[in-house]
């Protein structure tokens, strides 16, 4: 996560941090997005908006449950102010409201796989009735951008 913050791609930072004869990372720089995405809805609306390619507010709200208006409200709009996803007003009468991943958004989407993929290795499980995983089919950032669920950054 470190390495989406500093700008360019996550497989261009690895590339660079495997030539480089620094041994460390520094932490410091997570303070600011782990603001963001520790809180306990960010990470699942990144979920649902990837699951999906987009989604409205009312979607969100009914695939995460029990989020109320106002939370959801507040970590989108965090998570806009991180650049990990966009809000798109489309021209329909009445104007509607769209969120979609940003490229960064979807790194961090991809990222969160393995993280969860260790977790479970480790003891971790679904609640009971989840509603909320994340489709593991590969779909590179490429691909969402030609499916239009991606605008530059």
């Amino acid at each position: 996560m470190l390495l989406l913050l500093q700008g360019g791609s996550y497989h261009e930072h690895m590339e660079k941090l495997e030539k480089s004869d620094h041994t460390t990372v520094c932490f410091c720089p997570m303070h600011g997005i782990l603001d963001t995405i520790s809180k306990k809805w960010a990470l699942m609306i990144i979920a649902v908006i990837g699951n999906s390619g987009c989604a409205g507010f009312n979607e969100l709200k009914r695939e995460l449950g029990n989020v109320s208006s106002k939370t959801l409200s507040v970590t989108l709009r965090d998570l806009e102010e991180r650049n990990l996803i966009d809000r798109r007003i489309l021209d329909t009468s009445p104007p509607a409201v769209r969120y979609y991943l940003t490229v960064t958004g979807w790194e961090l989407r991809e990222l969160l796989i393995p993280l969860l993929t260790w977790v479970i290795k480790n003891g971790g499980h679904a609640e009971e009735g989840c509603p909320i995983h994340i489709h593991m089919e590969p779909k590179p950032v490429e691909q969402k951008k030609a499916e239009g669920f991606v605008l530059e950054e």
